[in-house]
């Protein structure tokens, strides 16, 4: 646990009693060291400065969670995760096609006949199938996650998913990757 200053201290306490402007002077003390994390993570600078913005939202709304300590480690765990699941969020597409085998193609992206393609054979697959691999790969849901959503064994999920993405191989006409 790392000690805050008295002045600092005074102006965390103000801002779990819900003063703005005390947390204004949060943001502007530790706003430059969460941007420049997201920027390291995402790699993208619109999609950081979302994650700044997302960062401190959340960290204002579960400020009483937050003991006497200084809350620069704290925004910073905010900030790394924020900034993991919106570049997931931003990849998903790429994330999903490569796991079940699409692409092999220079860093340029997917093209949108093989979007389209990825598209076809996800409406292809059954309601239940299809929702392990929504919930999973476009809602950057966990397996343990995707489960509790949909109220399912964490292994009906698992299994779920590896029959979704070897379907999905097969109406793309990808070839099974060897690593699985």
């Amino acid at each position: 646990m790392v000690a805050m200053d008295p002045a600092f201290e005074r102006i965390m306490d103000r801002c779990r009693e819900g003063d703005r402007e005390a947390f204004g002077e949060v943001v502007s003390r530790y706003g430059l060291q969460v941007l420049r994390t997201a920027r390291l993570i995402v790699r993208d600078e619109q999609l950081a400065e979302d994650v700044v913005q997302e960062t401190f939202v959340r960290a204002w709304r579960s400020l009483g969670r937050l003991r006497d300590e200084d809350p620069g480690p704290w925004l910073l765990r905010i900030a790394t995760n924020e900034s993991i699941s919106a570049w997931r969020r931003s990849h998903r597409f790429e994330a999903l096609a490569q796991r079940f085998g699409r692409l092999r193609q220079p860093a340029g992206g997917p093209s949108s006949e093989e979007r389209m393609d990825l598209v076809r054979a996800l409406g292809r697959l059954s309601p239940e199938l299809r929702a392990v691999v929504v919930l999973h790969y476009y809602q950057d849901l966990s397996v343990e996650e995707t489960a509790r959503t949909l109220g399912q064994p964490v292994d009906t999920v698992k299994s779920r998913l590896k029959v979704a993405l070897r379907r999905l191989r097969e109406l793309s006409g990808a070839k099974e990757d060897s690593h699985e």
